[in-house]
C-alpha cells in the first residue's frame, strides 16, 4: 500500500513540474536507448552469437606453426581425416569450404556463393530444414548422385517459394543436381561468407591424401561433459602423432581449438562493437548524474514540503523511499523513450550497411530489441534509478526542519553537502566526457587513417565483373586461356572504356590464393617456414588500367605468352624479404601451382591492398602472366568515365557473346566493393562521432542545470552585491570563475583517465599515438568551451538581477 501511494504520490509531482520530468526523461532516453541498442549487438554477437542447438560445445579446429604460433583455420585434408578417426573427445567433426558456383537453366546465369560441406555439417551444427533433409553419408562420396541444398533467399528469389522445389533438378557448374533441402531463413554460418547453396564436399582419394595444402575448414562438437581444455590435449596429441609420422609435411604443425564464438568474434569485429558498448556506457553514466543534479536541485526547492512532512510525522527514510521512488519513476520512463531511441539506432545502422551485407550480418546475429534486450534495459533503468537516486534523497533530508518553517517565501537556499554532491556530479560529467572524446577521437582517427591509406591503385571510375568457368565445360588452360581472350578483345573494343585487363583477383573482391616460394640461389628455408605469397594471373594491360604503379623493370607484355620462359612481376615487400639490399630484376622464383615453375623476375610494383586489413602491414604479392597461367576464376577490370549501368550491361554483353550460358556476378564499381569492406569501420566511426557528441551535450546540459541552479539560490547575494557598487561584469566574472573552475577539475581528471584508456585501446590505433598531443589539447579546449558556452545564459541572467527585486527576494 506504500508503494502504490509512493508511485502515485510521484507521478503527482512529476506531472506538476512538466519542464523538469521532460528534460530528465529525455536525458536518460538519449543515454539509455543509446546503450540498449548497443547491447543489442553484444547480446547478439557476443552473448548469444549462436543461434544453434547448445552452440557452447561448437569448437573450430586451427592449424598453429609451434615455433611462431601463427595460427590459420585451412586445414590439409588428410590430417582432418586422422583427427576425424583418432579423437574420441567430439561427437561430430565435419568440413567444409567456401566455394562458388554457376547457377544456370530457370532464368539468366547466376554466380551463388555456397560451400561444399561433410555430410554431418547440418548434424554438427544442430540445425535442421526447414523443407526436406540433409545430406547422407553415401552422398559424400566421389562419384554419387549429385544433391544440393538451398538457402530460403535463394529458394524465395530464383524459384519464387516453389512448394515442389524438393527433387527438382537445377544446374550447377553445367551439371545436373538433386534438391533435396531448403534450409530456415535465419540459418547461416558467419564464419567464412554467407551460403546460398550447400553441396556435399564429396572428396577423391588424391584429395583426402593430400598432406601439403590446407583448404579445409574444420568444425567439432564437443561430448557431453569434455571441457575445452580436455578436448585440446586430445588434439594437441594427435599433432604430435602426425609430425612424428610424416615429418616431412607436419614438422611444427600443431593443432589448437577455438570455441565458434570465440572465432566468430574474431571475424566480425567484436573488439568494435565492445569498445563501443563501453563508450556508450560512459554516456549512459554521464546522462545519470545529470539526472542525479536536476533531483538534488529540485530536492532543494522542495525543502519546505519535505520539512511540513518530517514536522507532521515521517521518518527520513519514508522521505528518501519517496525520492527514490519518483527517481526510479523517471528512470523507467526514459528507459521507455529510450526503446524508440534503440529502435531509430538499431534502424541507422542496418540501413548504413551495404545493401549486399546488410542482411547477412543482421540476421546472423539475431540483432533485435528482444526479450533479453528489454529486461536489460528496465533491469539498469531500475538499478540506476535507486543508485544514483540515493544520494539526493539522503542529501535533501538532511534537514534542520525548524529553519526550513521559518523561510517566508518557501524557498531553501540547500545544504553544504548538496552543494558538494552538484559539484562532485558536474566534475564527474566533464572528466568521463573527456574519457569519451579523446578515446572516440584517437579510433576515429584510426580507422579513418585505415580507409583512407593510399590502397596502392586508383579505383575511381574503375568497374569489376567477376567469372568463374566451369571446369566440366572448360577443361584445358587452352580452353580457359581462349575464353577470356575472346572475351577482353570485345571489352577492350567498348566505346566507353579507356583501358581493361583482367586479373585471377582483385583487391578487395574474390582474393586471393597463396603460394609458398623459393628464391633460386638462397638457402632453402626450414620445413615449416617457407614463406607464402598471395598469386594472380594477370593480362598485361591489368597494371595500366589500376594504374599500379611500376618501380623497377617492366610490365608484362604481350610477348610474355604460353610458349615464352616464364616470367613474374612481384611487389616491393616481397622484393625487400628476399633481396633487401639487391637489385631483384633478373633473379628467380619458384613455387608450385599444378606443377612446379620457376619464373625470372622482370618487375617490381608498389604494394597492393588486397583487403581491408587492420594490420596496416602488406603482404608478399607475386603475378603471373595470364597467358602462361589462365585461371578459369578471373575478374575483368574497365576502366571509364562512362555510365556505371551502361557499361555493366556492355561487360556482361561481352561475356554472353562468347558464352550465353555464363554467369557474370558482381559487376560494380571497385569503390563500392571497398566501401563495402570498410563498412563495419564506417559505421564505428559514425558511432563514435554519435557518442562523443552525445556525451559533450549531456556534459553541457549538467553545467548548465548546476550553474542555473546557483544563480537562482544566490539571486540574494547578487543584489547585494551589485546595490553595493559591484559592477555587473564583475558578477559575470564570478559566475564564469565558479563554472570554469568545476570544469576545469573535470577536464584534468578526465586527462588523466584518458591516459589510462588511451592506452588499453594501442592494439586498434594503427598510425596514431595513444598519447597524441593534439587530441588530448584539442578535446580539453572543446570541453572548456562547451562549459563557456554553457554557463553563458546563467551568467547573463546573474549579470541582470535588479538589486530592488533582489533585495526583496526573500
Amino acid at each position: 500500500m506504500n508503494l502504490m501511494q509512493d508511485v502515485r504520490f510521484g507521478i503527482r509531482m512529476l506531472m506538476k513540474s512538466p519542464g523538469f520530468a521532460a528534460v530528465a526523461v529525455l536525458t536518460l532516453a538519449l543515454g539509455i536507448g543509446a546503450n540498449t541498442a548497443m547491447f543489442s549487438f553484444v547480446n547478439a554477437w557476443i552473448i548469444h552469437p549462436l543461434p544453434y542447438r547448445q552452440g557452447d560445445r561448437l569448437v573450430v579446429l586451427l592449424t598453429e606453426n609451434t615455433k611462431t604460433g601463427n595460427t590459420d583455420n585451412s586445414i590439409e585434408a588428410a590430417n582432418f581425416f586422422d583427427v576425424k578417426g583418432t579423437a574420441q573427445d567430439f561427437e561430430e567433426v565435419c568440413a567444409w569450404t567456401p566455394w562458388s558456383f554457376n547457377l544456370t537453366g530457370d532464368g539468366p546465369p547466376e554466380r551463388v556463393q555456397g560451400y561444399r560441406v561433410g555430410w554431418n555439417f547440418f548434424e554438427t551444427l544442430g540445425a535442421a530444414p526447414a523443407l526436406g533433409r540433409t545430406f547422407s553419408p553415401q552422398e559424400d562420396q566421389p562419384g554419387a548422385g549429385h544433391v544440393a541444398i538451398l538457402s530460403r533467399g535463394l529458394w524465395e528469389t530464383r524459384y519464387a517459394g516453389d512448394p515442389h522445389i524438393l527433387g527438382r533438378s537445377i544446374q550447377l557448374g553445367g551439371e545436373s543436381y538433386t534438391v533435396v533441402g531448403v534450409m530456415p531463413a535465419k540459418f547461416q554460418l558467419p564464419l567464412t561468407g554467407a551460403a546460398e547453396i550447400w553441396v556435399p564436399l564429396a572428396l577423391s582419394d588424391q584429395e583426402r591424401a593430400d598432406r601439403r595444402v590446407g583448404w579445409l575448414d574444420v568444425m567439432g562438437r564437443l561430448k557431453d561433459g569434455v571441457t575445452l581444455a580436455q578436448a585440446q590435449g586430445e588434439v594437441s596429441a594427435i599433432a604430435t602423432q602426425l609430425q612424428k609420422a610424416y615429418p616431412t609435411t607436419n614438422t611444427d604443425s600443431g593443432l589448437v581449438l577455438h570455441t565458434l564464438e570465440e572465432e566468430i568474434g574474431r571475424n566480425q569485429g567484436n573488439q568494435e562493437v565492445l569498445i563501443c558498448f563501453w563508450i556508450v556506457g560512459l554516456v549512459l553514466l554521464i546522462a545519470c548524474a545529470n539526472v542525479a543534479n536536476l533531483m538534488l536541485a529540485r530536492a532543494t526547492g522542495r525543502a519546505k514540503e519535505l520539512a511540513v512532512r518530517t514536522a507532521m510525522g515521517a521518518g527520513r527514510w519514508r522521505l528518501v523511499r519517496q525520492l527514490i521512488t519518483e527517481t526510479v519513476l523517471l528512470f523507467l520512463g526514459g528507459s521507455a523513450a529510450g526503446v524508440g531511441v534503440a529502435y531509430w539506432t538499431l534502424a541507422w545502422i542496418e540501413a548504413a550497411l551495404p545493401a549486399k551485407i546488410r542482411g547477412y550480418l543482421i540476421n546472423y546475429g539475431q540483432v533485435s530489441l528482444d526479450l533479453s534486450t528489454l529486461l536489460y534495459t528496465f533491469g539498469i533503468a531500475f538499478a540506476a534509478g535507486i543508485f544514483f537516486g540515493l544520494a539526493p534523497a539522503i542529501s535533501s533530508t538532511k534537514l534542520d526542519v525548524y529553519t526550513m518553517l521559518k523561510e517566508a517565501s518557501g524557498r531553501a537556499s540547500g545544504n553544504r553537502q548538496g552543494a558538494r554532491l552538484r559539484r562532485v556530479f558536474v566534475v564527474s560529467e566533464i572528466a568521463l566526457a573527456v574519457v569519451i572524446v579523446i578515446c572516440s577521437t584517437l579510433l576515429a582517427e584510426s580507422f579513418l587513417g585505415m580507409m583512407d591509406a593510399a590502397p596502392g591503385f586508383r579505383p575511381d571510375n574503375v568497374v569489376v565483373a567477376q567469372l568463374s568457368l566451369p571446369s566440366t565445360k572448360y577443361k584445358s588452360p587452352t580452353d580457359i586461356r581462349n575464353f577470356y581472350e575472346q572475351v577482353m578483345d570485345r571489352v577492350r573494343a567498348l566505346p566507353q572504356k579507356e583501358s581493361a585487363g583482367a586479373s585471377e583477383s582483385i583487391p578487395f573482391g574474390e582474393c586471393c590464393s597463396s603460394v609458398e616460394v623459393f628464391a633460386v640461389g638462397k638457402p632453402a628455408p626450414p620445413v615449416g617456414q617457407v614463406p607464402g605469397a598471395h598469386y594472380s594471373a594477370v593480362t598485361p594491360d591489368y597494371f595500366w588500367t589500376m594504374q599500379i604503379d611500376l618501380l623497377k623493370g617492366r610490365y608484362f607484355t604481350n610477348a610474355d605468352g604460353p610458349s615464352s620462359a616464364p616470367t613474374m612481376v612481384i611487389n616491393q615487400t616481397l622484393a625487400k624479404y628476399f633481396w633487401p639490399n639487391e637489385d631483384p630484376i633478373g633473379h628467380q622464383l619458384r613455387f608450385t601451382r599444378d606443377h612446379e615453375i620457376t619464373a625470372t623476375i622482370v618487375g617490381v610494383v608498389q604494394d597492393v591492398e588486397l583487403y581491408n586489413s587492420m594490420t596496416g602491414k602488406h603482404s608478399r604479392e607475386m603475378y603471373v602472366p595470364f597467358a602462361q597461367a589462365p585461371s578459369a576464376d578471373a575478374g575483368i577490370v574497365v576502366r571509364s568515365h562512362a555510365d556505371r549501368t551502361a557499361l555493366a550491361d556492355a561487360i556482361r554483353n561481352a561475356v554472353w557473346s562468347v558464352d550465353a550460358a555464363q554467369p557474370v556476378s558482381l559487376v560494380e564499381p571497385l569503390q563500392q566493393l571497398m566501401d563495402e569492406q570498410h563498412a563495419g569501420l564506417q559505421i564505428t566511426v559514425k558511432l563514435m562521432a554519435l557518442f562523443s557528441t552525445l556525451a559533450l551535450f549531456l556534459g553541457a546540459i549538467g553545467i548548465y542545470a548546476v550553474m542555473a541552479f546557483n544563480v537562482t539560490q544566490r539571486t540574494h547575494e547578487f543584489g547585494i552585491r551589485l546595490a553595493l557598487g559591484a559592477r555587473p561584469s564583475e558578477v559575470l566574472k564570478l559566475v564564469f570563475s565558479s563554472a570554469l573552475g568545476l570544469a576545469g577539475v573535470g577536464i584534468v581528471i578526465g586527462l588523466v583517465a584518458a591516459l589510462g584508456a588511451a592506452r588499453l585501446l594501442g592494439s586498434l590505433l594503427l598510425g596514431v599515438s595513444a598519447h597524441d598531443p593534439l587530441t588530448f589539447i584539442g578535446s580539453a579546449v572543446v570541453l572548456a568551451a562547451v562549459a563557456v558556452a554553457a554557463c553563458y545564459l546563467p551568467a547573463r541572467r546573474a549579470m541582470r538581477v535588479d538589486p530592488m527585486v533582489a533585495l526583496r527576494y526573500e
